[in-house]
């Protein structure tokens, strides 16, 4: 899919999706990972027992609902693995989910177009950097990225090791913002489907409401946009969307993060 413009941005959920769907190819590089399309979505497992490195993208499709989503889980019933599902919202859908003990959160789908993004004005003292080609601040990044979003400290190298192995490594770039030399904020956007998104957004606690987040996602949609991209898009947190907005996002779609981690 060549770089798509704002007008050809008919159908935001989609576009938004196969963005988000860029990133299966580095979920393959995960140990014992296995992948495999069922019901028009698209499932992933592999050994690290967390949420994020097991789960589900898409809509089920099919007449018979239940059945589908029986299907979809049951390799991960059989191994009692943990299971993210992102889809679009859908009221019948996320009743089926909670009924099979996933938490719900709704989350608003994003895009801007990269025209209209504003300057990046760093103070004194703060330095935004791509980190992709350093590891020592690639593993900072990353893990200000995975932790402030609630993935536990043994997240790190699994991440790490899967991004190495990502043959198209042009396709993901990390910015690490520091101030007087302390790493404090991430971004990342991912290539892909003919947009950039924007993920793994993070800002360390004590760093927070001082504009970090909004540079360091400010400076990575730049480099998607100076790279020939035309179009952001994003899912946001609440605590997130108040910022985006001000950017210049605006909400076309709505999600669901669905989230299953099995009792002890």
């Amino acid at each position: 899919m060549g770089v798509l413009g704002p007008d050809d941005v008919d159908d935001p959920a989609s576009i938004i999706e196969e963005n988000l769907r860029g990133w299966l190819p580095v979920f393959e590089q995960l140990p014992g990972a296995r992948l495999d399309r069922v019901a028009s979505c698209v499932r992933w497992l592999s050994d690290v027992p967390l949420p994020l490195f097991n789960g589900v993208i898409g809509m089920p499709m099919g007449d018979d609902l239940d059945a589908a989503v029986a299907t979809i889980l049951e390799p991960f019933d059989v191994m009692g693995a943990p299971v993210l599902w992102f889809l679009p919202s859908d009221p019948v859908m996320d009743r089926a989910l909670r009924a099979r003990g996933f938490e719900t959160d709704g989350t608003p789908g994003m895009t801007m177009h990269l025209m209209h993004l504003p300057p990046v004005d760093l103070p004194a003292g703060t330095v935004i950097e791509e980190v992709d080609a350093d590891p020592e601040a690639l593993r900072d990044a990353s893990t200000i990225a995975l932790t402030t979003n609630g993935l536990p400290p043994n997240a790190i190298d699994p991440y790490l090791d899967a991004l190495e192995g990502f043959a198209d490594r042009s396709r993901i770039r990390t910015f690490l913002a520091r101030r007087d030399g302390a790493p404090l904020a991430t971004s990342t956007i991912m290539a892909a489907a003919g947009v950039v998104g924007l993920f793994n957004v993070g800002t360390l606690p004590d760093a927070r409401r001082t504009g970090l987040g909004r540079l360091v996602s400010l400076a990575a949609l730049a480099a998607g946009r100076d790279a020939g991209y035309r179009v952001a898009v994003l899912q946001s947190s609440p605590m997130g969307e108040p910022i985006y907005r001000a950017i210049g996002f605006e909400v076309r779609a709505m999600f669901t993060f669905a989230v299953r981690v099995p009792a002890g």
